[in-house]
């Protein structure tokens, strides 16, 4: 037997990520661009489709969230709001941890938030919400924007 692993039948780390994005031209490639560094994305996307045959503007994502042992869970999860630049988009999936849109962080609601620093340029003085700090949303570097990516 020393030949031989033991796993489960079901990998506890696999996701469908269903992701809106509010304006529909931002392209699939800049959106698993960005999933990308929160997930691990095992297929490329697909267009969720209504009954009458009309792009509902969602993608399905299937993806494996990357273990973490020092998070709650096991898991590193995706935000549950983010923005492409301009434009605003969210995604769901099944067991995701509830999310706080003030600090983007995780196991909270924004009413429930006492954050005092912002995760994002780590300054005392303001949320998350409210940084000026420019960055681009896709790869997370300091040195350009999103349009310029």
């Amino acid at each position: 037997m020393r030949f031989f692993e033991c796993e489960g039948l079901v990998r506890d780390n696999l996701r469908w990520l269903v992701v809106h994005m509010y304006d529909p031209f931002v392209e699939d490639r800049e959106l698993t661009a960005f999933l990308s560094r929160h997930v691990d994305v095992v297929e490329a996307p697909k267009s969720i489709i209504d009954r009458k045959g009309f792009w509902t503007g969602k993608r399905l994502y299937h993806v494996q969230l990357r273990e973490d042992k020092n998070v709650e869970g096991g898991y590193v999860h995706p935000p549950a709001n983010f923005a492409l630049g301009a434009s605003r988009g969210y995604l769901y999936y099944r067991d995701q941890p509830i999310f706080c849109r003030s600090c983007y962080g995780f196991g909270h609601l924004e009413k429930d938030c006492g954050a005092k620093e912002c995760t994002r340029c780590g300054s005392k003085d303001h949320a998350r919400k409210y940084c000026r700090a420019k960055y681009c949303s896709v790869c997370g570097e300091e040195d350009h924007l999103y349009k310029n990516c």
